[in-house]
């Protein structure tokens, strides 16, 4: 297996759709439900890459064989500065998956590094995630997240 690792470009866009829609159907079929709508959703997600990627949304992916096999990506949201973070960039992971035949291959703690690096070279000092996952939470954990129970969430 020789990976490339790299940030995404808009020729991974249509790979980076394939994996949300396996990330969501791997979540769904763990929770016993059904994605109604994939057709949509993968509108959608395509629809969003193209107007965000390497904007306010970045990915970080491990490809094999020109195909992308593993993801994680970040969306950089500019908040009013706090104390707690200074110049009000804050960053929330989200879409860490890998394909299953690749898994634990230490694919995510190389694309980890990546996000973690790319997030001090936009000097973006408060970082969040979430994660149920036992395995992604060791990861996360190893890379110094701690776990936060002070949010609240409202889903109109």
């Amino acid at each position: 297996m020789n990976l490339i690792y790299k940030k995404a470009d808009i020729n991974c866009i249509n790979d980076l759709v394939d994996l949300k829609i396996k990330q969501t159907l791997f979540n769904y079929n763990r929770d016993g439900l059904v994605m109604k709508n994939e057709n949509i959703a993968r509108e959608n997600i395509k629809k969003i890459l193209l107007q965000e990627l390497n904007k306010t949304i970045y990915f970080f992916v491990a490809i094999n064989e020109n195909k992308v096999v593993a993801c994680n990506g970040v969306v950089i949201h500019q908040m009013v500065p706090s104390d707690s973070f200074l110049n009000g960039k804050k960053a929330y992971i989200t879409s860490v998956y890998t394909d299953e035949e690749y898994r634990r291959k230490g694919i995510q703690n190389e694309l980890m590094k990546m996000v973690l690096g790319f997030l001090r070279e936009v000097e973006c000092s408060k970082i969040e995630l979430d994660a149920s996952n036992p395995n992604a939470i060791r990861l996360y954990e190893k890379f110094g997240f701690t776990k936060d129970n002070t949010k609240y969430i409202l889903e109109n």
